[in-house]
This record gives structure tokens, C-alpha cells and sequence, in this order.
């Protein structure tokens, strides 16, 4: 995929013009054209999710997260997230994003997410952040079975790019 965004070819003055055409009432035209380029710029940022590979329904959602989620996986989403602010040290933006850019794809949507939930968000939300170290082992959130392993050295997968549509939330 590109980190381009998708060529459009929208003419907002063509918009603008036909927007001040359609009425004669000047405060509507007004509010139209003010209204426009944020239009627009949805409209771009969504074709921007399909051209990333994701969902079908990415940002359509309503949430932070591209994809479509039930109360009970939003909430585990969320606590994912809070792992990664919270244990790791990074932005809640950064959390999301990098949990969109990894679980908002068609892939992902494809699977059953119910199958996630049969681990721990720690299990997933390590693996959005953290690569496998020298050993081919990701933290899985246990003690136990993470008590060898020192996050300090541990490998970090890179962000998404800041650009890209993954991005839902400000940091």
C-alpha cells in the first residue's frame, strides 16, 4: 500500500459555485461553503482507509477505532489501548493507531474477533508494539511467562506513518 493519499480530483470551487447556485439564501450558501472542505476532506480520508487496506466500514464507526466493533470488543479494544499507555508509556493516540493499522484491516475483520477475546488484551496490544526478540518470543502479557524478558531491550515495531488514516485520534 501507499502512504500517498488516493487523487480525487474533487474542484472545491466547482463545489463552492454549485453550493451558492443551488439557493438563494446567502446564510445557506455560506454555512455550504464552510461545510465543504471539511466534506471533503472526509471524503478523502476515507477513501485514504480503503486504499490502506482497511475494513469496509473504516471510519465510519463512530469510535477512535476504523473498524466495527460491539460494545463488548470495544471495550476490549480500549483496554488494549490502555496497556499501551499505560505499561508501555505511549500516547493514547498512539495506542489507537497502531491498534488500527494492525486489527482495522479487511484481514482482521475477515477472522472472528470473538477468537481475541479468548486471550488477554496485554497478549494482543504487546504484539502491536513490540517485534519478537532475538528468541522469536512477544511478551504476552502473563508475569510468569514474561518474567524473562526485559521490555527495556525489547524490539519496537515502528508507528504507523503520522499521515496515514490510522491516525483517529490528536495527540
Amino acid at each position: 500500500m501507499t502512504s500517498e493519499p488516493a487523487h480525487d480530483h474533487l474542484d472545491l470551487d466547482a463545489i463552492e459555485a454549485l453550493c451558492a447556485a443551488a439557493t438563494p439564501d446567502t446564510v445557506f450558501a455560506a454555512r455550504a461553503r464552510e461545510a465543504v472542505p471539511r466534506l471533503v476532506a472526509e471524503v478523502r480520508r476515507l477513501r485514504w482507509l480503503v486504499e490502506y487496506g482497511a475494513c469496509p466500514t473504516a471510519g465510519t464507526t463512530g469510535t477512535e477505532f476504523v473498524l466495527p466493533l460491539d460494545e463488548e470488543m470495544l471495550a476490549y479494544f480500549r483496554e488494549m489501548a490502555d496497556v499501551l499507555v499505560e505499561r508501555v508509556g505511549i500516547s493514547r493516540a498512539e495506542a489507537v493507531a497502531r491498534i488500527n493499522a494492525s486489527y482495522g484491516t479487511r484481514q482482521w475483520v475477515a477472522l472472528d474477533l470473538q477468537l481475541m477475546g479468548h486471550e488477554l488484551p496485554e497478549y494482543w496490544a504487546y504484539g502491536v508494539y513490540y517485534g519478537p526478540d532475538s528468541q522469536h518470543r512477544l511478551p504476552i502479557g502473563a508475569p510468569d511467562a514474561d518474567a524473562d524478558i526485559d521490555f527495556s531491550t525489547h524490539p519496537v515495531r515502528p508507528a504507523p506513518p503520522k499521515d496515514s488514516p490510522f491516525w483517529t485520534l490528536e495527540e
